[in-house]
């Protein structure tokens, strides 16, 4: 009885964690794709002066979960990157991607930069609180603000990772690789090198 409850322990942990989590979403919300769920779409503007922020890369990445008997892990499914047309929109359809998708795939999230402004979503003015879903559907606009000196953009950087996005993003996200790199060339970074460097 006492081998059985030392490894159950962890299980009941994990469904704890969980149920938290669950609890905190909207009513109604899934983690999980049920269907497809887009296209998704929105548009990105300065939040200051409103106008459009054309060239901006709109990123999805989707992850699945795989469970196992003792524990689960979630790995990179599927990665999109799309640029904003002269309006500042975008049009993401991923059919292929969410239809084909295995069991316990998530939702997508999501990622938009544009050099000289704060990213999505840790940095946006608009919109704000719970972010799940609002690029389905009628989409929404997202404003960013215009970053201020070297610190403010470094910092911006800081917080993409494209390996955490793609373990090839050279290849898989050429667009946003283009765009950190010209914001670290700016503010006096290095750039990720040419594929042929790697």
């Amino acid at each position: 009885m006492t081998l059985w409850l030392r490894m159950t322990a962890p299980c009941l942990g994990l469904l704890a964690v969980c149920s938290v989590a669950l609890a905190q979403s909207p009513e109604g919300w899934d983690r999980y794709l049920d269907k497809y769920r887009g296209p998704y779409r929105g548009q990105v503007i300065d939040a200051d002066t409103k106008a459009p922020l054309a060239g901006a890369v709109f990123v999805a990445l989707w992850r699945r979960d795989r469970v196992y008997p003792l524990h689960i892990t979630s790995e990179k499914y599927a990665v999109r990157e799309i640029a904003t047309d002269s309006h500042g929109r975008f049009h993401m359809d991923a059919r292929d991607v969410e239809e084909g998708a295995p069991r316990r795939t998530h939702r997508p999230e999501f990622l938009i930069f544009v050099p000289g402004y704060g990213s999505f979503p840790r940095f946006q003015k608009a919109p704000r609180g719970f972010i799940g879903g609002v690029f389905e559907g009628a989409g929404t606009t997202v404003e960013l603000p215009r970053l201020e000196g070297r610190e403010e953009r470094r910092k911006n950087l800081d917080a993409i990772n494209p390996y955490s996005i793609s373990d090839t993003p050279l290849k898989d996200i050429p667009q946003l690789i283009h765009k950190v790199n010209e914001e670290s060339i700016a503010v006096g970074l290095s750039p990720y090198p040419p594929p042929e460097n790697r």
